[in-house]
């Protein structure tokens, strides 16, 4: 596995020396060795500027390998199968080092059906043990450290003078040598175990009973080590370690009674069921510090200071539901349903919640009238539906006023803080859904067709609430109190394109229109939001500062001052597009001929991204930190028409245009891609060569994922938009499976 999408390259030592140049010749500054000097240059006067490092390439340009191996035994009688199986699978990464993550599991399923028919068991369950020994940190986050920094001393240990200059130089406490993260050690132990029961039994001809039960557990043993090579021997820090275990249980019943009569063409079909669901979950961890020996850094009695906390939750769940189904004649349709759902997530006067839908479909390729008038329509159905959906999915205990233990102490004794703003009058979310479809099938079903249109509508999302800073607070879990509405189109072909016996082709096409409104929002102006919403406008809006691109005489970016009032503020905010996706869908095709099968899938989007220029947001060029390529299409003098402004190396003027970027359109950019997301290639070898070797089937294959990305935009990945972030992985696998 290695990376995907555009490759954007890093400035090489001698470019970004030249850019470091150039900025403090923007800023009329004199390039210094003196800390502490307005053109203080480490990276330019103390290192050596021939010394070069490609960081993105040593980071994360390894090839990640995997590998994957199951093996399954089944068997049984006409009354009772079963199924046994078990996988092992391990992965690498892109990392420099030697770091894994290895799965085994088992599993295995049961099915019996009694001899009259009336009863039946499916018992099926899962155990799965992981070995996590990745590491802890996305180092792409690292590749934008200068060039020429050294890693390395003279004995071949990690150096820590140039990233300490670095920290005292930009106050940034996450510069380091971003090697010593891979000294750190990281062990995640995880131990999963599923199960799950089905039973049916008729008790009438037309009554049957079913019974659906669930556990599973899930514990984690967690472990970090940071030794004395991983830290800089100047800071004075001592080795640590943490400590974490934690044990998840949940279990699940839902009883089912069912009704049905059929009557010729008619077919009537009452449901009755209840669900009750518990979970619960602990956590406790464990942080000890100022170790003296490494050698002891797995024992957390070891360290002489510990700090530790934990931490318990339930959740619980309960509904009462019942369906009602009617079909007349094969041809209409009709189904009810109404639902009861108590959560705990909610405090006792908000817990429980009424939902319900209505949905029909009509059959009309089976009138006689379209038989006769139609005859290459071989399927047609037309079908609409009207509901209203709940969500609770809000984390527990948002609703109680919790506090959490500190390390700080008053009077010598450790004291608490309030963990969160609490909010006892949030309720259940409640979406409202209208949908309406067409599907038609042609020329005996070659060709398949569905358009379905939506329009959700929800009045109380379950959101993180933004609050001023004053209340001590950055948000709490409160209903939205706008209406928000989500429209759209859904449509997938389907073409039967060859079927013969020696070749077949499909095609399968999907393609969805979403859009995303704001219809209302009372006390809007007022609200925390004000700047960020606008009523008949998507959530996902850009209303923002109108960039003007780079002043050609001053070098600098310039914004529209809507108001003319001189100043750039939110008042000046312009509504400019949105970051939904215009549409997205892929087109799969599926081949086979004689013994080779052949299967790609390309997924399509088109939006509008975050670009390049927002990273330059937060890093201008000029400063400190590596930059992309894509910098150097910069103003220079006047009259240059760019996309990039000067230079600057310090709080200049040009840093002041640069930090308007990320409250402006100018960091967003046309986002679209297609993508080569699956191909898999096969070939089963001719049973004539098994036969003599009692082997009843053998696939050869090869898979691939993202092999190929057409896309215009600049940055790093369309699909993540962040050049310090990886992204999506190329994979290529192979394998051969057997069946005896």
């Amino acid at each position: 596995m290695s990376h995907t999408g555009r490759s954007v390259n890093l400035l090489n030592t001698q470019q970004y020396v030249a850019m470091r140049k150039e900025a403090f010749a923007n800023d009329g500054l004199t390039v210094s060795s003196t800390p502490g000097d307005p053109g203080f240059a480490p990276d330019i006067t103390l290192w050596d500027t021939d010394r070069y490092t490609d960081l993105k390439k040593l980071l994360t340009g390894n090839t990640a390998h995997a590998t994957d191996a199951q093996a399954t035994v089944s068997g049984g009688t006409a009354n009772t199968q079963f199924l046994i199986g078990g996988g092992y699978h391990r992965e690498t990464t892109v990392y420099p080092g030697d770091f894994a993550d290895a799965r085994a599991s088992l599993h295995f399923n049961i099915n019996h059906t009694s001899t009259d028919k009336r009863f039946s068991l499916l018992f099926s369950g899962m155990y799965a043990n992981d070995n996590n020994r990745l590491p802890r940190y996305d180092l792409t986050r690292y590749i934008n450290l200068p060039p020429n920094i050294r890693l390395y001393d003279s004995s071949g240990k990690l150096a820590w003078e140039d990233a300490g200059i670095l920290y005292s130089t930009l106050g940034n406490n996450d510069i380091l040598n971003p090697l010593s993260l891979l000294q750190e050690k990281y062990k995640s132990v995880n131990a999963n175990l599923l199960g799950n029961l089905l039973l049916s039994y008729k008790i009438v001809p037309n009554l049957v009973f079913r019974a659906s039960m669930g556990y599973n557990t899930f514990r984690s043993d967690e472990s970090t080590t940071r030794p004395t090579a991983a830290i800089d021997p100047n800071s004075g820090e001592l080795p640590s370690a943490g400590f974490a275990a934690s044990d998840n249980q949940s279990w699940i019943i839902e009883p089912q009674l069912e009704y049905t009569r059929v009557t010729g063409k008619d077919r009537l079909s009452i449901l009755l069921g209840n669900t009750y669901q518990d979970k619960t979950g602990s956590i406790s961890a464990m942080y000890g510090s100022n170790y003296n020996s490494d050698l002891l850094l797995n024992s957390i009695a070891a360290a002489p200071v510990i700090t530790a906390s934990n931490d318990f939750v339930q959740y619980r769940y309960t509904a009462f539901f019942g369906r009602i189904n009617y079909q007349l004649h094969d041809k209409y349709i009709l189904n009810i349903s109404a639902r009861r759902d108590g959560s705990s997530r909610f405090a006792s006067e908000n817990r429980w919640a009424n939902f319900g839908a209505v949905g029909a479909a009509w059959l009309f390729s089976s009138e006689p009238a379209v038989k006769r008038l139609l005859p290459f329509l071989s399927f047609g159905k037309l079908r609409g539906s009207y509901g209203q959906t709940g969500n609770d999915q809000i984390g527990d205990y948002k609703f109680l006023n919790l506090w959490s233990n500190t390390t700080n102490t008053y009077n010598g004794l450790p004291g608490l803080y309030p963990k969160a703003l609490y909010n006892p009058d949030y309720h259940w979310e409640i979406n409202q859904k209208l949908e309406g479809a067409l599907e038609l099938g042609f020329l005996n079903d070659a060709v398949l067709f569905s358009a379905a249109y939506y329009h959700n509508r929800s009045s109380n999302q379950l959101i993180s609430y933004s609050l001023p800073t004053q209340t001590g607070f950055f948000n709490v879990v409160r209903n939205f109190p706008g209406l928000v509405s989500n429209t759209g189109w859904e449509m997938t072909l389907t073409t039967h394109n060859f079927h013969q016996k020696n070749f077949t082709w499909t095609t399968a096409f999907n393609i969805t229109l979403p859009k995303n409104k704001l219809l209302a929002f009372p006390g809007l102006s007022t609200s925390s939001y004000a700047s960020r919403y606008v009523i008949g406008q998507s959530l996902n809006l850009i209303n923002a500062l109108k960039h003007t691109g780079v002043d050609p005489q001053t070098g600098v970016y310039t914004y529209e001052d809507k108001n003319k009032d001189g100043q750039l503020t939110t008042d000046d905010y312009q509504v400019q597009g949105n970051l939904d996706p215009k549409f997205y869908g892929g087109v799969q095709n599926n081949l086979s001929y004689g013994a080779f099968e052949l299967s790609f899938f390309f997924e399509f989007r088109k939006q509008t991204g975050l670009s390049y220029l927002n990273q330059l947001a937060f890093y201008p060029p000029g400063w400190i930190y590596n930059q992309p390529d894509l910098v150097l299409n910069r103003w220079q003098q006047p009259g240059n028409v760019a996309p990039v402004q000067q230079y600057t190396a310090g709080y200049t003027n040009a840093y002041i245009a640069i930090s308007q970027l990320r409250n402006s359109d100018g960091i967003y950019m046309d986002a679209s891609f297609i993508r080569l997301k699956n191909v898999a290639l096969s070939y089963h070898l001719p049973e004539s060569w098994l036969r003599r070797y009692h082997v009843r089937n053998c696939r050869i294959y090869l898979q691939a994922q993202n092999l190929l990305t057409i896309t215009n935009y600049k940055g790093s990945d369309p699909e993540t938009q962040n050049f310090y972030i990886l992204p999506p992985l190329r994979s290529i696998v192979g394998g051969i499976q057997f069946n005896f």
